[in-house]
């Protein structure tokens, strides 16, 4: 039976979410059907055991009243199954890795025999998997337990996490830290030269992610073209992750750092983790689900703990077009005098070149389209041109949406004008 319960109340342990991240995109279409979803599940100490993504959309829809079920478990593991079990009914399936993931680290508990409320049968029940799934799984488990705590010291790395950082979080020395980076770099190095190198089992995860990206194919044309957006989190002013890995291909090279200060739906941070390149993201308003974007915003200046990055990729709000979306505040970028805006920018640009080793510097920018055009390309090459930097490509990214409502292609028409159907992406280099 269920019964109301404010939001505030609920614990939240992200550490028992089952899959690796929320899905923003269901998180969106949960909360235009609040009224339909059925109550998420607690324990007897408010603690969410299922309905992740139905908490985020009461979130996300400003309801500060719930819905839920009350379950008993008993201690984190349990809880843990039960949510795995309950996902599994209605939920989005776990992945085979996010399944191997769990067993793993189940089992490792098992046979250690410490507070075990679950057998092998149950591991198997739970995430629906055969015996021989099981023992394949099982059979080298010190040589898996290793791969995934290496590919943890891959993420920290690439988050620009210290050494020391690692060190604390991983349990080992930071002398064995350093070395495990340093056969991180040389195994992907040895792989991204020949795929079929045979490696130790514990790297096969980075030949799992190198094969992914031997179907990358780079454009060849200045005009790039996309037919719908694939990144899982939507944004204001989203920049599809394919536009991104073409960068990164073009400008930058396995463990360089990419610094993104308008991070938005982090397309950025996700490009950078597929392709191994480390990156720095801030945004003045975070996806509150991300927390790999740190909160900053570009008028207070550079931030003290960026490394120099290697690539520097500026998305920042588009002037008039994106008033108010991210704040009413009037010294948020999208709210500011055109100026205003400009000064802002070039004053964050100038601090920028003090700063970034090749001096790479990608920005995007869409021309304003209200009552007049505003070429905004030109004002910000301008920009750039000012502070001894020289243009080495500019690329026009097509929209792939319906940009104007049906009153402004008729004022348009009536004006005998016509309507920008495009961003400018423009490469600058010191």
């Amino acid at each position: 039976m269920s019964e109301p319960i404010t939001l505030d109340d609920i614990n939240i342990k992200k550490e028992l979410y089952p899959r690796e991240k929320i899905n923003q995109d269901k998180v969106k279409e949960y909360s235009e059907y609040i009224s339909v979803l059925p109550p998420i599940t607690i324990n007897q100490d408010k603690v969410l055991v299922d309905g992740f993504h139905r908490y985020y959309a009461y979130k996300l829809a400003d309801q500060a009243v719930i819905e839920v079920e009350t379950i008993q478990t008993d201690g984190d593991d349990d809880l843990l199954l039960k949510a795995i079990e309950l996902n599994a009914k209605h939920g989005l399936n776990l992945s085979l890795p996010e399944k191997k993931k769990h067993v793993l680290d189940f089992y490792k508990k098992l046979i250690a025999e410490k507070d075990i409320c679950y057998d092998t049968a149950r591991l198997m029940k739970t995430f629906s998997i055969p015996d021989s799934t099981f023992s394949d799984w099982t059979k080298n488990l010190n040589d898996e337990l290793e791969a995934q705590r290496l590919e943890k010291i891959l993420d920290m790395h690439l988050q620009c996490y210290t050494q020391q950082e690692i060190t604390e979080e991983i349990g080992i020395t930071q002398q064995q830290i350093s070395v495990k980076i340093k056969e991180i770099h040389q195994n992907i190095n040895a792989l991204q030269e020949n795929p079929e190198s045979e490696i130790d089992v514990k790297y096969e995860f980075l030949a799992e992610k190198i094969n992914i990206l031997q179907d990358f194919t780079p454009p060849l044309y200045n005009v790039w073209n996309i037919s719908k957006i694939n990144n899982e989190y939507k944004h204001y002013g989203n920049f599809p992750i394919e536009f991104m890995e073409n960068l990164l291909y073009y400008y930058t090279k396995p463990f360089d750092l990419v610094y993104d200060p308008f991070a938005g739906g982090g397309v950025a941070i996700d490009a950078c983790k597929k392709w191994f390149r480390k990156y720095y993201a801030s945004d003045i308003k975070p996806i509150e689900l991300r927390d790999d974007i740190g909160k900053w915003k570009i008028q207070d200046g550079i931030p003290k703990d960026l490394p120099k990055p290697d690539f520097v990729f500026l998305d920042p709000p588009y002037w008039k077009q994106a008033k108010e979306e991210y704040s009413k505040d009037d010294d948020d970028l999208s709210n500011m005098p055109l100026d205003k805006y400009y000064e802002t920018l070039e004053t964050f640009i100038k601090e920028l070149k003090k700063k970034v080793n090749s001096g790479i510097i990608a920005f995007v920018i869409s021309a304003t389209q209200k009552e007049t055009r505003v070429d905004h390309a030109i004002d910000i090459y301008n920009i750039f041109k000012r502070l001894k930097y020289d243009m080495v490509e500019r690329i026009i990214l097509p929209y792939n949406t319906q940009q104007y409502n049906g009153n402004q292609v008729i004022k348009t028409k009536e004006n005998k004008r016509m309507l920008n159907l495009y961003r400018d992406l423009m490469i600058f280099k010191k």
